[in-house]
């Protein structure tokens, strides 16, 4: 049975093939008809009609049943309704027509209550593939991440305390970017971005400047928020963050022709830059995981302060569309006072 629903038409039904289908039901049911009629002395003219509508009105849609109710029955009633072969329908031949064309009404009635539900099964049924597909794509994205992220911090640590504290940052990190995008409908501003990955910093020693209009597609704010994080984290230990009197400047802005987005990180009033032996997470993950996703970002130690630059696409994801998490994966290098 379950091989005959899967051929009942859902979304769009071509017209010419439910009219199709309204012919040769019409003209089976036609024949059926004639060949029981020596078998009949009386009556039964449109009883082998209402099967008809039925297939019809389910395999070739709505319109198809009503093509095979109208037709069928002004047939039956020319052929078998006395006089016979004849258009003159008497009082109680017009009142036959009338009632079977009303109970054929409400067969397609009922088909077309069956159409309705099974369009909106198969709209269900493709979303929820589609939510399941995602959700897989989702989990082994974020499982390749945290991979990444713990054996760097583990590379990176003298001790098993600081690798403690590295990894549970760098996992909060990951959980407040995973609830900002929940919390979204579809993009996120980098507004609310940058605000949520410096939630566990002084917000006086930041000075954030861009309109809020401007957004971060969904793809590519997990990388993106990781950096944020991975660049306070060592501007506390080595940077600006490092002094009372050190500041940091975080502006955006938007390209309105192009939908580029630029984003400015700048350092001041701290320590003196040394630039670092070793290429640090935060650099691995802007030559891994953003060029992938079609970003141009880079990271400059100017003797006044650390500058990281990044530039995007509103678009989402370009190039070859490589996950930012099996891309994060390559970012492995040990680093310790480093971004």
């Amino acid at each position: 049975m379950r091989w005959l629903i899967n051929y009942l038409p859902v979304y769009r039904r071509p017209f010419w093939r439910g009219q199709l289908i309204a012919l040769v039901t019409v003209c089976v049911s036609l024949l059926i008809r004639t060949a029981v009629d020596p078998l009949i002395e009386r009556g039964l003219y449109f009883n082998f009609l209402f099967p008809s509508i039925l297939i019809a009105g389910l395999f070739g849609g709505i319109w198809s049943g009503v093509t095979t109710a109208l037709l069928g029955g002004l047939l039956s009633a020319y052929i078998w309704i006395p006089p016979k072969l004849e258009i003159a329908f008497t009082g109680e031949g017009i009142f036959r027509l009338i009632t079977f064309w009303a109970l054929a009404a409400m067969m397609i009635v009922v088909t077309s209550f069956v159409h309705i539900v099974m369009d909106r099964l198969a709209t269900a049924e493709a979303r929820a593939k589609t939510v399941a597909s995602e959700m897989k794509h989702r989990v082994q994205n974020n499982l390749t991440l945290v991979q990444a992220i713990v054996r760097q911090t583990f590379q990176n640590s003298d001790n098993l305390a600081q690798a403690q504290k590295l990894l549970t940052a760098r996992l909060a990190a990951l959980t407040r970017a995973h609830e900002l995008i929940e919390l979204a409908d579809k993009d996120i501003s980098v507004e609310k971005l940058v605000g949520r990955a410096l939630e566990p910093f002084d917000a006086s020693q930041f000075t954030l400047s861009g309109p809020s209009s401007v957004i971060v597609p969904q793809d590519f704010a997990l990388s993106l928020m990781l950096l944020i994080h991975e660049l306070a984290t060592n501007a506390a230990k080595y940077g600006a963050l490092s002094l009372p009197a050190g500041r940091v400047e975080i502006n955006w802005s938007e390209e309105p022709t192009s939908g580029r987005v630029a984003l400015n990180w700048k350092e001041r009033s701290g320590p003196p830059v040394v630039q670092p032996s070793r290429v640090g997470f935060g650099s691995r993950l802007l030559r891994a995981a953003f060029a992938s996703e079609g970003a141009d970002a880079s990271i400059t130690y100017e003797p006044d302060g650390v500058r990281c630059t990044v530039a995007f696409s509103t678009g989402g994801q370009t190039g070859n569309d490589k996950p930012a998490a099996e891309s994060a994966k390559q970012a492995t290098a040990p680093a310790s006072a480093t971004v």
